[in-house]
Order: structure tokens, then C-alpha cells, then sequence
């Protein structure tokens, strides 16, 4: 089948790469010391030379294992470095389902249940710099948390000049600008960070998922010296965060590998040009259907937002999903593909009407014309009503009812 989820972006270099499974059976047969925890490794200490690299106005890496303890680590490292209680996120934002992470994650659906949750954490409007300044006038907020795009809300980008106000703003108030690239770093977008497209330079980057080649869990820290001697700013403060299987070897070789297929195959110039052509490819819908209101994206990071038709049989339809599920349409398309045409999709978030369209950057233009054409089909087949996709529509709603 033809995988346009990518694990949720972990495979960013195709599923299996045999790069990086040679890499780890290198380091397995070398029975190299781990986790020894008394001192850097060798391996950590490359992985994050290879970061800072990328990242050269940071310069030091906390190693982890999932983005939500990224998450996690950027929270406690911007309270204990400004000495300030208070951050900031965004409404709709989603940054994991740790408490910490959850904390900071601006979706009802996912925080219900959970609450109370960590104090002091403050949600603010996705796009409006205002807000974040009247906040941050009050003079205790530690960090602003923010994505570059927000993926789980329907592929959202911010609107001009948002990011670079919201930096100018932090440096004003020495708060920390806080950064996660989760979902959109490790070329996920066209470069290496989708911050890269605003210019813009943030104190704190939390990476994971496409760092190891969905090999190994794995995320990072990626921040300013100042920021990490805040934290470890004594002898006895030297593990005052910490997680046992940080840096651990194999994560490290995987990261190492991940970062070499990226730069030999010349994976980011081809992402680009990939997510031109998947563009080009996908717009045409916005004229061609009713139910398609924008195509929108970056790179291979691409949202197809559905909404509500003119025609009179097909509104009622519509009306009538949304009445039992606000989030059924978009996840209706999705059968089809995989049944019929053997594509994996998913829809961008909960109660989200908006098909998101992730594949590997390895895609080539015939799996992107496969795709296209496949969604076409699917697509034709929803503006007739009644249809088999109707069909699929009410069985679906009706799982959804009991």
C-alpha cells in the first residue's frame, strides 16, 4: 500500500531505510558501553554536534525519548533558567498527553478527564501576537510554547508576521521562545526546520519522531548554553533532570544514520519539489469539487480541508454526519482509499474536516499521481448521493452511534 500517514511522521525517510538498519547492527555487533550514565557518550555527544550544526545559533542538546518528554524537559528548563512560573501555549495546539504536555495542549478533547492539570500554563489565541503581549506584560511568563504549523488543528499555518512578532516580543520580555518541531522538523516541510521559513531563531526546539528513521524512540532538546547552565547551575544539581534511557546508543546511531540519509539522497530538496508537484496535483480539487474548500501545506505536510456543499441532496447528507460526528466526513474519505485503492490517510485531528496527506519524502511522482487519482475517485464518488461512499457514510455513522 501506498503510506501517506508516515507513522504520524516518524518515517520521513521511508519505511525500513537500510542505512540506518545497517547502522544499528553495526553498533549492535561493536558491543559498544551504554548507558554508563556517568558521563556523555560518544555517541550523544556526535548526534548533538550534528544538531547544532543544523541549528547553529543553539548550542546544546538534552537527549530524551518521546516528544512529550521533550515537551516535558523545555517546560521545566524555561520555569527553572527565567525563574518564572508561567507559560504560554496556543488554543487548538497539541504537544502530547503526558500531564506537562497536556498541560500545554490547547484541545478540549484530548484534556478531558485529566484535569486539574499543571498550574500556571495559559492559553492564548493561535495568531494573535496581542494577546501573547498582554500576557507577557504581566512580567512572570518563563516561555511561549508554539508550532509552526498546527497540524492537529487542519494544517494551520500563522498569519504573516506572526512568529517573528511573537520573537521580537520574548526578547523584550526575556521570556523564552519555545518551539515545537515534533511533527514538522527533520525536513518534514522542505528544510530542516519549518522555522526556517519565518527566519526566525527560537530559544528552545524540541525534535522527535523523524529523528531515528522511525526506528527508535528518540527526541531532543535543542537550546541555548545560558538556558542549560540555569538548570544544571550546581554539582548537585548535575541530574536535577534527567531520563535513564537517554542517549542511549542505539537511538543515537539511528539519529546519526537518519541525519546522513537526509543529507546523501538530498532529501530536503526533494521534499520540496515533491510537495510542489503533490500541490499541483491536489489544487485543481478546490474548483473541480464542492466539498473541497482549500488545499494548504508545506513540503510533504499537506491538509485537504472539506466543507459544507451548496448543492441541496449533498448538503443535507453532510449536515446529517456532523449532526451524529463532527470529525465522520473527512474520516469516511479515508476508507475508500485504503479499501479500494490500498492508501493509508488519516484525517488531521479530532472532529477535524481537513484529509491529511503526509508521505514519506522518498514519495516518487508516480505514488503522488496515484494518490491524486485515487482521491479523485473517492471524491467523485462522494458528490453522488445516494452512492456507495454514502453507503460507507452510514455504516461508519452508525459505529459511531453504537
Amino acid at each position: 500500500y501506498l503510506d501517506c500517514v508516515s507513522g504520524f511522521c516518524v518515517s520521513n525517510i521511508g519505511h525500513n531505510h537500510p542505512i540506518v538498519r545497517q547502522a544499528l547492527r553495526d553498533a549492535l555487533n561493536e558491543s559498544l558501553p551504554n548507558l554508563i550514565q556517568l558521563d556523555c557518550s560518544l555517541l550523544s555527544g556526535l548526534l548533538a554536534e550534528a544538531l547544532i550544526k543544523r541549528i547553529p545559533w543553539l548550542e546544546m542538546v538534552f537527549f530524551a525519548n518521546s516528544g512529550a518528554e521533550a515537551i516535558e524537559a523545555a517546560m521545566k528548563f524555561a520555569r527553572c533558567a527565567t525563574g518564572r512560573p508561567r507559560l504560554l501555549y496556543a488554543n487548538q495546539s497539541y504537544h502530547g498527553v503526558t500531564y506537562g504536555a497536556l498541560s500545554v495542549t490547547g484541545h478540549a478533547m484530548w484534556r478531558e478527564g485529566f484535569e486539574p492539570l499543571v498550574p500556571k500554563t495559559h492559553a492564548v489565541p493561535f495568531g494573535d501576537s496581542e494577546a501573547i503581549e498582554r500576557e507577557l506584560d504581566a512580567g512572570d511568563v518563563a516561555g511561549v510554547l508554539l508550532e509552526p504549523i498546527q497540524v492537529g488543528a487542519g494544517i494551520v499555518d500563522p498569519p504573516d508576521g506572526y512568529f517573528a512578532r511573537v520573537e521580537s516580543l520574548c526578547r523584550k520580555h526575556k521570556a523564552l521562545f519555545i518551539m515545537d518541531e515534533i511533527h514538522t522538523g527533520i525536513g518534514r516541510t522542505g528544510t530542516f526546520l519549518a522555522s526556517e521559513q519565518w527566519n526566525i531563531k527560537p530559544d528552545i526546539i524540541c525534535l522527535s519522531k523523524g529523528l531515528s528513521g522511525a526506528m527508535v524512540p528518540v527526541s531532543a532538546v535543542v537550546t541555548r548554553k545560558d538556558i542549560m547552565k540555569g538548570v544544571y547551575s550546581r554539582l548537585d544539581r548535575s541530574c536535577i533532570h534527567a531520563s535513564t534511557f537517554m542517549g542511549n546508543n542505539l537511538a543515537m546511531i539511528a539519529g546519526l544514520a537518519t541525519l546522513h540519509v537526509l543529507d546523501t539522497e538530498n532529501l530536503l530538496t526533494r521534499c520540496r519539489e515533491m510537495g510542489d508537484y503533490l500541490m499541483k496535483a491536489l489544487k485543481p480539487f478546490e474548483e473541480k469539487y464542492e466539498l473541497v474548500k482549500a488545499v494548504r501545506g508545506r513540503g510533504l505536510l499537506v491538509g485537504v480541508e472539506l466543507g459544507k456543499p451548496e448543492s441541496f441532496s449533498l448538503r443535507q447528507a453532510w449536515t446529517m454526519m456532523h449532526k451524529i460526528n463532527p470529525g465522520l466526513f473527512a474520516q469516511a474519505l479515508t476508507i475508500p482509499l485504503m479499501e479500494e485503492h490500498a492508501i493509508l490517510t488519516q484525517v488531521a485531528g479530532h472532529n477535524e474536516d481537513v484529509l491529511k496527506v503526509a508521505p514519506a519524502l522518498v514519495v516518487t511522482q508516480a505514488d503522488i499521481d496515484d494518490f491524486a487519482g485515487s482521491l479523485d475517485t473517492v471524491l467523485k464518488a462522494a458528490h453522488s448521493f445516494p452512492g456507495p461512499f454514502w453507503d460507507v457514510s452510514k455504516r461508519l455513522a452508525s459505529n459511531a452511534l453504537f
